[in-house]
C-alpha cells in the first residue's frame, strides 16, 4: 500500500471515530442536563436529601487522661492506643510542668491490641507547680517514630488547696512544697524556703511554751556531711538552739524544736535545698541510659570493647 493510501485510510478512521463519539457525548450531556432539570423540579415530599459519607479517622497514636483538672492528692489515669504494634517496643511517656521541667518519665508495655495504660500520682515531690502539665508520648523506632501529647492542669481554677490542713505550705521561686507538721503552744502561720541560704523559715504565734515537729522531705531540705547525714543549724528568733531532736529516715528528716512563749520565727538551715536540676538531672540521665540501651539492642553497638 502506498503512503498516500495509508494517510487516506487513517483520515477515514479518525473521522468515523469523531462522528461516533460525538452523539454519545451529546447524549451524555443531554442526560445530565435532564437530571439537573428533574432535580430542580423536585419539591415537598419528593425532595431527596443526600447524606455525606463520613469515614472515621483512627489516629496512629492516641493519648488521654481520665480528667482535665486535678489537685495535689490525685491519681491520674493515662490511657492510649497505637496502631501497627511493634513487638517488644514500649511507649515512652514524659511529663513536663508549666515551667518545662520534666517531672515524670516512664516506659509502658503495649498489649497485642495496641492498648496501654498507667497511673501517675500528683503528690510526688517533683510536682511543685500549679498550672498546665503536658504528657508527651513516643512510640516506634527511629525511622517512623510516632508521637502524641495531651494536657491537664493542677490547682488554679480548680480551687483545690495545694497542701492539706496538717501541712505547711513552703514556697520558693513561686513553687510550693508541702511539709507535714504538728504544733503545741501556738500556731504556725506560714513558711518559706530560701535557695540562697538553704533555709526553711517557719512563722508562728507562740501563746505559751511549746514545740513544733516538722517532717521535712529530703528532696526539699537536707543536711549532709559528705555522704552521711549532717546536723541542721536551728535558730529561734535569731538565737541558735541545740535542744532539738532530729529523727532521720530514708525520705525525711523529722525535727522537733521547742520554743518559748512569744516566739515568732524558726529558721532551719541545711546544706542541700530543692535542687533546681538535681531530680530533673537524674531523670534526664535515666532517659539517656534507656536510649543507649535501646540503640545498643537495635544496632548491636557495644558499650565495652571486645577483646
Amino acid at each position: 500500500m502506498s503512503t498516500h493510501k495509508e494517510y487516506a485510510l487513517i483520515a477515514i478512521l479518525a473521522t468515523a471515530a469523531i462522528i461516533g463519539v460525538g452523539p454519545a457525548f451529546g447524549d451524555s450531556m443531554s442526560g445530565m442536563s435532564s437530571l439537573e432539570n428533574n432535580t430542580q423540579g423536585m419539591s415537598g415530599s419528593n425532595t431527596t436529601t443526600v447524606q455525606p459519607i463520613i469515614i472515621p479517622v483512627t489516629l496512629p497514636f492516641s493519648l488521654t487522661t481520665d480528667k482535665t483538672v486535678y489537685d495535689r492528692q490525685s491519681v491520674i489515669l493515662v490511657t492510649g492506643h497505637v496502631q501497627n504494634v511493634i513487638p517488644g517496643v514500649p511507649v515512652t511517656l514524659r511529663v513536663s510542668d508549666s515551667l518545662g521541667n520534666v517531672v515524670e518519665v516512664n516506659q509502658l508495655t503495649v498489649d497485642n491490641s495496641g492498648n496501654f495504660n498507667t497511673t501517675i500520682n500528683t503528690s510526688s515531690p517533683l510536682w511543685t507547680s500549679d498550672g498546665t502539665y503536658t504528657i508527651y508520648g513516643q512510640y516506634g523506632e527511629q525511622q517512623g517514630m510516632r508521637t502524641a501529647q495531651t494536657q491537664f492542669s493542677i490547682g488554679g481554677s480548680g480551687g483545690a488547696s495545694s497542701c492539706q490542713s496538717d501541712q505547711l505550705s513552703a514556697t520558693v521561686n513561686n513553687e510550693m512544697y508541702c511539709i507535714n507538721y504538728s504544733i503545741s503552744g501556738g500556731t504556725a502561720t506560714g513558711a518559706t524556703l530560701s535557695m540562697s541560704s538553704k533555709t526553711l523559715t517557719v512563722s508562728l504565734q507562740a501563746t505559751s511554751n511549746g514545740q513544733i515537729t516538722l517532717q521535712i522531705p529530703r528532696s526539699v531540705l537536707d543536711a549532709k556531711s559528705g555522704v552521711n547525714d549532717g546536723s541542721f543549724f536551728v535558730l529561734v528568733d535569731g538565737e541558735e538552739k541545740d535542744n532539738f531532736t532530729d529523727t532521720p529516715s530514708a525520705d525525711t528528716r523529722t525535727l522537733t524544736i521547742p520554743f518559748s512563749i512569744g516566739a515568732e520565727q524558726i529558721q532551719i538551715i541545711g546544706t542541700q535545698i530543692v535542687p533546681e536540676f538535681g531530680p530533673i538531672a537524674a531523670l534526664v540521665l535515666a532517659i539517656a541510659i534507656v536510649s543507649i540501651i535501646a540503640v545498643s539492642a537495635k544496632t548491636g553497638l557495644r558499650l565495652m570493647p571486645k577483646y
